[in-house]
């Protein structure tokens, strides 16, 4: 919560002056970063090595290996679960990547598509 990349998504929103935006939805599967409640659209935030980001493969720290091994590999089940159940209950999730920012015309879009067709 409160990370950096958080921030800027959370500026982009409030710059395109879409409004009825919550963060960190504790009620909600996965606990998106963002959420549109009325259209059901749940936005995660993801950073590249946290998360294990098949297009960045950023390379995992010496010491430890094992041990992020498995962290990274739980984050990735974990959030391909939440996907799905958030995707059976009706939800339109978007998952923002970190490396993703470099184009936030792309993200911006990707939105703005998910709530105008009501999630």
């Amino acid at each position: 919560k409160g990370a950096k990349l958080e921030r800027r998504v959370f500026s982009m929103l409030a710059g395109m002056g879409l409004r009825g935006w919550k963060k960190h939805v504790d009620s909600i599967r996965g606990k998106p970063d963002v959420v549109f409640v009325s259209q059901r659209v749940a936005i995660f935030i993801d950073g590249c090595f946290w998360h294990g980001c098949p297009h960045c493969r950023r390379t995992l720290p010496i010491t430890n290996r094992k041990y992020w091994q498995h962290k990274i590999k739980g984050n990735v089940a974990r959030a391909k679960s939440d996907n799905r159940q958030l995707r059976q209950a009706g939800w339109t999730v978007i998952r923002v990547w970190e490396h993703e920012m470099a184009d936030t015309a792309i993200i911006r879009a990707r939105i703005l598509r998910a709530l105008k067709s009501g999630g």
